[in-house]
């Protein structure tokens, strides 16, 4: 199973960053039902590892939840071979602490990660290796307009263990389980 916990995004936010979207013209759109802040992303685990993260999960203190703002544009690769354009988020506490959390319960549970920082963030394109030169000066003028966009803030209470099944296509995202203090809705 190939599995990461992240934070569904509000529709009012899946709908602006569509407009966004429509305006790039370049790379490969992620649609507006795979669009999510992911926490942790654990890669292929076997069904009773997910079972074991599942109930790590369920025991965790959540707390109040974090208040999400989605801002600024920013290009993962490389400006001449870029992998990514993703919308950041800005730095919040409680929003790292979910993820220290999720990171904690994973490794409790004997899931091997890997070590890196924490960027969160929102994929919104991505990009073949050999992007030509036309759709590299498209994702520059996107850049240069729409650099500094800034969505409204929402408060996420609840995150997902999602299974994302690779095929034809665009991914497929099922939401597993729900854990925080609005898990239930």
């Amino acid at each position: 199973m190939r599995i990461f916990v992240a934070i569904e995004l509000p529709e009012a936010i899946c709908e602006a960053i569509g407009v966004l979207q429509m305006e790039l013209g370049a790379g490969r759109i992620v649609q507006p039902d795979n669009l999510h802040l992911t926490l942790a992303f654990l890669g292929e685990i076997e069904p009773f590892e997910a079972e074991q993260l599942h109930e790590a999960l369920e025991e965790v203190d959540w707390g109040p939840g974090p208040e999400v703002a989605l801002a600024g544009l920013e290009v993962f690769g490389s400006a001449e071979r870029p992998e990514a354009l993703v919308l950041s988020a800005r730095p919040d506490a409680e929003l790292a602490r979910w993820h220290s959390a999720v990171m904690g319960a994973a490794r409790g549970v004997g899931l091997v990660l890997a070590r890196r920082r924490f960027r969160p963030h929102v994929t919104l394109a991505r990009f073949r290796k050999g992007a030509g030169p036309g759709e590299l000066a498209r994702l520059g003028q996107f850049l240069s307009a729409q650099g500094d966009v800034a969505l409204a803030p929402f408060h996420a209470g609840r995150l997902a263990m999602v299974r994302s099944t690779l095929g034809h296509g665009a991914p497929r995202h099922e939401s597993l389980a729900y854990y925080g203090p609005d898990a239930q809705m």
